[in-house]
Order: structure tokens, then C-alpha cells, then sequence
């Protein structure tokens, strides 16, 4: 548990200071608007960046030790079920197409993905619908820590970057992905970042 909460200690504080400066553009020119202060808009693009961060510091970390002296870095442990390469491909692949089936099961109608995550109305805040949403959100994110492992103990053991392509892949596209989530939300929102009334 130590350990769990020490790594996700820097990306949730690195994404929480990028947070930050648009959550001040959003107080400073917008609080003669009597508006409420979208808290889950930038709970979303906290979110977003903390995916980032979880998946990519590792390998940041990693580069990092593998250019030091060899024979002061330790030789990292875990689970062999996730630092086995072939194994973390095929966990990342199956969590990787699981929300492509979800979607493909919702668009046949065996799946009603909207009743799920709206409720019964879908004019009223549905809680269980919120924690599905996270859970889903998670899955993508636990395939690029996954796949991002062995990535990471090959550089930490001075490898390259490209020893594990199929992993690199994963990680490229879920980080895309995300990154992708976060440019589109700044955009859209720059407007109401910058005061503009009726933005939305």
C-alpha cells in the first residue's frame, strides 16, 4: 500500500500543478459571471493528465537510471505476470479491446451502455452511472502501466527503447489517446478560460 501510494504521489501532484493555471483562468475571468466553478470539467482534464503521468514517468525513470552507472542500479521486482513481456502484451491487448467490445455489444442492443451510465433519467445525477465511468476510464489506463512495465525494466537494465515494440505501441496509442482528450478539452474550454460570456 506504501508503495501504491509513493507512485502515484508525483503524477497526481504534476497533474494537479498543470491543472492549476487553467483552473485559475476559470476563477479569474469568469467570477463576475455568477457561474458555478465546473469543478468536474477539471476533475476530467486532472484525470486525463494523471493517466498521463501514471503511464509515462516510469519509463522517464527508467531512461533515467539505465543512463547511470549499471553498477549502481538495483534490479527491479515484481509480479511476474506483468514484468514477463509476453504476458503484459496479452493482459494489455484483452484491457485495450475490452471498451471496443462494450461498445460493439451497445451497438447491437445486448448492452445498454446508456441506461448504465445515465440511470433511469438522465436528467439527474446517477452515482453509479459516475463510478462505471471511472472504472471504464481505468481500463486503459491499467493497459499502459501494464504494457509500460517491461518497457521500463529494460531500460532500467540498460536496454532499449524499442526492445518491445508491441508494448511501445500500446503505450504510444493510450498516451495518444489522452493526450488527445486533454488538447480537445483545452481547446473547446479556451473561450470560457479567457472570459468569453455564452461560451459553452
Amino acid at each position: 500500500m506504501k508503495n501504491f501510494l509513493t507512485n502515484i504521489k508525483s503524477p497526481s501532484l504534476i497533474s494537479l500543478l498543470l491543472t492549476l493555471p487553467f483552473m485559475t483562468l476559470e476563477w479569474v475571468n469568469r467570477r463576475n459571471f455568477n457561474e458555478d466553478f465546473p469543478f468536474i470539467l477539471f476533475f476530467v482534464l486532472w484525470l486525463n493528465l494523471f493517466a498521463i503521468s501514471l503511464i509515462l514517468l516510469p519509463i522517464v525513470r527508467a531512461r533515467r537510471i539505465g543512463s547511470l552507472d549499471m553498477a549502481n542500479s538495483i534490479p527491479a521486482k515484481g509480479n511476474p505476470l506483468f514484468t514477463n513481456p509476453r504476458s503484459a502484451a496479452i493482459i494489455s491487448v484483452v484491457l485495450v479491446l475490452s471498451p471496443v467490445l462494450l461498445s460493439w455489444l451497445n451497438s447491437l442492443g445486448w448492452l445498454p451502455l446508456d441506461r448504465l451510465f445515465n440511470g433511469p433519467n438522465p436528467e439527474q445525477p446517477y452515482i453509479p452511472g459516475q463510478i462505471l465511468s471511472l472504472l471504464l476510464i481505468s481500463i486503459p489506463i491499467a493497459a499502459g502501466i501494464i504494457a509500460g512495465g517491461p518497457i521500463a525494466l529494460t531500460l532500467r537494465a540498460g536496454g532499449s527503447l524499442f526492445t518491445h515494440p508491441l508494448h511501445l505501441i500500446i503505450v504510444v496509442v493510450i498516451l495518444f489517446l489522452f493526450t488527445a482528450g486533454v488538447v480537445s478539452m483545452i481547446v473547446d474550454q479556451w473561450p470560457c478560460f479567457l472570459g468569453v460570456p455564452n461560451c459553452d
